[in-house]
C-alpha cells in the first residue's frame, strides 16, 4: 500500500512536479454511447464538468482533492503538486522520460535532497496519477471501470510519452469491464440502428481505441463500420491509434459517398441530355423535381469533391431516399427508379463490412 497518494515509490529517486494542474477541464463526451456507460462508472470515477474552488495549501490526500486543484493560486501564481517517482520505473516505461532523465533537459535538475527534479504541466492531476500508478506497479490503486472521459485522457498521456506498452493490459482490462455489461457491444451492428445514430463522436472513438488495444476484432469490426457510415470526415482524436486506421475509415467513407452522390449528379447530366425521360418535356419535369429538391437539402449544383468534409454516408442516403416525383397522367417515369444504390434494406451493411483489426497489425 502506498504511504500517501502522492508517494509512489518509498525509496523515490526523482520528483515529478505537475505545474498548472487541471487546466483543461475533463469533459464527459456528449454522445449517446456515452450516456449509456455513465450510469455503470459513476460510482466508480465521478467526473466533475466543474473544478470547484480547491485548498492547495497542503498536498492533495485523496481524489477528490486532486479533482479541486484549480491551475492558479489565488494570487495567479502557477499551482503545482509533486509527485514523488521512481526515475528508474519512468525509463522502462518511456523513452520521453529516459531522455530526460539521461539528456541535459532543460526541464531536469537535482535539488538540496539530492532528488532529480523534472516538470511537466497543464495534465489532469487525476489521470496523470492513474498513468504513474500503473507505471509503477500499484494496480490496486487504479480504477476498475473509469469513465470514458478519464480514459481518453489517459490515452493522451500516454501518447505525449510514448507509454503504450506499459499500459496496454490495463486498456484491455477496462475494454473487458466495460463490454461485459453489453454497454456498447451491438450498439454498430443493426444496420438500422446505425442510420438513426447521430455522428461517431469522441466516445466511440475512445472505445474504438480501446478496441484496438485490446485486439477485439469483433467489437473493432463493428464499430469501424459504423464510423464509416456515420463520420462526416477525417475522425481527430489525440489517442495513440495508428493514423492508418482513421485514414481507411475516411477513404472507405468517400468511397461510399462518391458511389450515391455520383448516381445523383449522372442522372442530371442523363436528364439534360435527355436520356431519360419519356420526353423532352418529361425530362424537363424529373430534372426541375430534382433540381428543387437539392437545393432544399442544401446540396450544390456541381458534384462535391472528395474528401466531401461535412457529409456523411447516413446523411446523403437519407437525401436519396427523400427524392420523390410528381406523377402526371402522361408519364410513369420517375426519379426513384435512377437512385437505387444502397436504398434497399441491408445494402450498406454488404458494402460496409466494417475493418480487419489484423490488416493494421
Amino acid at each position: 500500500m502506498k504511504e500517501s497518494l502522492l508517494l509512489l515509490d518509498p525509496r523515490a529517486d526523482a520528483l515529478l512536479i505537475l505545474q498548472k494542474p487541471n487546466l483543461h477541464l475533463l469533459r464527459a463526451p456528449i454522445d449517446e454511447v456515452v450516456s449509456v456507460i455513465r450510469t455503470a462508472d459513476e460510482a466508480n470515477s465521478p467526473i466533475p464538468l466543474e473544478i470547484q474552488q480547491g485548498d492547495t495549501t497542503e498536498p492533495p490526500k485523496t481524489n477528490d482533492d486532486l479533482r479541486s486543484l484549480q491551475p492558479y493560486q489565488e494570487n495567479g501564481d502557477p499551482n503545482q503538486i509533486v509527485f514523488r517517482v521512481s526515475a528508474k520505473h519512468l525509463c522502462l516505461a518511456s523513452p520521453v522520460f529516459r531522455k530526460a532523465f539521461q539528456g541535459n533537459f532543460k526541464e531536469l535538475k537535482q535539488n538540496e535532497q539530492g532528488l532529480l527534479e523534472i516538470t511537466t504541466s497543464e495534465w489532469n492531476a487525476e489521470t496523470l496519477l492513474i498513468l504513474l500508478d500503473i507505471i509503477h506497479g500499484h494496480h490496486y490503486c487504479v480504477p476498475k471501470q473509469p469513465g470514458l472521459a478519464i480514459i481518453a485522457q489517459i490515452g493522451t498521456i500516454v501518447d505525449y510519452y510514448d507509454c503504450l506498452e506499459a499500459v496496454k493490459i490495463v486498456f484491455s482490462y477496462w475494454h473487458a469491464s466495460i463490454g461485459n455489461g453489453k454497454t456498447y457491444r451491438s450498439l454498430p451492428s443493426p444496420e438500422d440502428d446505425i442510420m438513426h445514430k447521430g455522428l461517431f463522436g469522441d466516445g466511440e472513438t475512445t472505445i474504438l481505441f480501446m478496441a484496438w488495444m485490446a485486439q477485439d476484432q469483433e467489437c473493432f469490426k463493428g464499430l469501424t463500420r459504423s464510423a464509416v457510415l456515420t463520420t462526416n470526415g477525417l475522425v481527430e482524436t489525440h489517442l495513440p491509434m495508428p493514423a492508418q486506421i482513421l485514414e481507411k475509415i475516411n477513404n472507405k467513407r468517400c468511397e461510399i459517398i462518391d458511389q450515391m452522390i455520383s448516381q445523383m449528379y449522372s442522372l442530371i447530366d442523363d436528364l439534360i441530355e435527355g436520356r431519360v425521360g419519356c420526353s423532352e418535356e418529361c425530362s424537363c419535369r424529373l430534372l426541375g423535381f430534382l433540381m428543387k429538391q437539392m437545393n432544399q437539402q442544401s446540396l450544390p449544383t456541381e458534384k462535391p469533391k472528395r474528401p466531401f468534409w461535412g457529409y456523411s454516408v447516413v446523411y446523403i442516403r437519407r437525401i436519396i431516399g427523400r427524392v420523390q416525383t410528381r406523377r402526371c397522367n402522361t408519364s410513369g417515369c420517375t426519379l426513384q427508379a435512377r437512385l437505387g444504390l444502397y436504398q434497399k434494406k441491408n445494402e450498406l451493411g454488404t458494402a460496409v463490412p466494417g475493418l480487419d483489426q489484423e490488416d493494421f497489425q
